[in-house]
């Protein structure tokens, strides 16, 4: 009786741990596919690659609009260099810097079901994403962070013609650190509306910034959301298109914005100032995923098998008990 007890507890609350982190245990289902499922995506549906520098046949410009985003108390003079070479290569663009002071009120306006995660974050860097994903939805244009070094003019490229673009990522996924978008795309409009879902805590009461992040709102959130978009999008359920930068033969490594480093179209300052000491936790992830999974598959298993052979065991010794009891009492007879 103790037994099926027992039992039933253990199973009660492995269901119950299961429903608790249920969005936690989806957000690693989503990096799973992401790092097994992108490569073999974009080489089955080339039209998902833009091949620098060919030209489109789209007819609607992005706006003329860069965004960049400072928050925080820092100062922005180390980037003042980067900054102006994008301004000196367009010249007739609009430049909106996004600070403390405008973006906590524009969020609040337009979107106002997002604002409670984004004040209530605990990483300057988690509301950046946010911020840069919003005003690209609302106004549409470039972003660009800020340790960018602009190589070319964007509209004396096709890059600007297109509806959605951004640069690979290593070793899976799309980088955010530059996107080029047409305003309202509908791949915006699903990625805003899964950060609440993603707002979620990881090791409380730690802090494990780098996976905060990333999980939360910053590249591997992004790649997972594109991945998805993307598939719909090749299967007909979407219309507009998401693109990643690659060169002429389909290698999207020379557009990787990975560290310091020079593509044909920019240069990469490789600033990560934001990176904790889990900063390896996710590449390691996407190198072992396979391994992990199945670490933590039998682990989980054993933890179960451990619970109820010990009450097995348990049963067997009071089971042996009451016979040597019945024996005795038999041989006093």
């Amino acid at each position: 009786m103790r037994f099926r007890l027992a039992s039933a507890l253990a199973v009660a609350t492995t269901l119950l741990a299961l429903c608790a982190l249920r969005h936690h245990i989806q957000v690693l289902r989503d990096i799973i596919h992401t790092y097994s499922a992108f490569y073999p995506l974009i080489r089955e549906y080339p039209e998902l690659l833009y091949k620098y520098p060919e030209s489109n046949n789209e007819s609607t410009a992005v706006p003329k609009i860069i965004h960049q985003v400072a928050l925080g108390n820092g100062t922005i003079a180390k980037y003042e260099q980067a900054m102006e070479s994008c301004r000196q290569l367009h010249p007739t663009w609009q430049f909106f810097l996004w600070t403390d002071t405008n973006a906590t009120d524009f969020m609040a306006e337009m979107y106002p079901e997002i604002s409670p995660h984004y004040n209530g974050y605990f990483q300057n860097i988690q509301r950046a994403n946010v911020l840069r994903y919003a005003v690209l939805h609302t106004f549409g244009g470039v972003y660009l962070d800020l340790d960018i070094t602009c190589l070319v003019a964007l509209e004396a490229t096709g890059l600007t013609q297109l509806p959605f673009v951004s640069p690979g990522a290593h070793p899976a996924g799309v980088n955010n650190a530059f996107i080029l978008t047409q305003p309202g795309h509908s791949f915006l409009e699903r990625l805003l509306s899964a950060i609440p879902r993603h707002d979620l805590a990881w090791a409380a009461p730690m802090r494990l910034p780098y996976i905060e992040n990333m999980l939360s709102t910053g590249c591997m959130f992004f790649s997972n959301q594109w991945i998805k978009y993307a598939e719909r999008y090749v299967s007909g359920e979407e219309t507009e298109s998401v693109m990643v930068l690659a060169d002429k033969e389909g290698d999207i490594a020379p557009h990787m914005l990975r560290g310091i480093v020079q593509t044909p179209i920019m240069a990469h300052g490789g600033a990560s100032s934001w990176h904790g000491w889990d900063a390896a936790a996710i590449v390691a992830i996407g190198k072992h995923y396979k391994s992990i999974v199945s670490l933590v598959a039998v682990g989980f298993t054993l933890a179960i098998l451990c619970v109820l052979l010990r009450c097995l065991g348990t049963r067997v010794k009071r089971h042996k008990s009451w016979m040597l009891q019945g024996a005795e009492k038999g041989l006093l007879e």
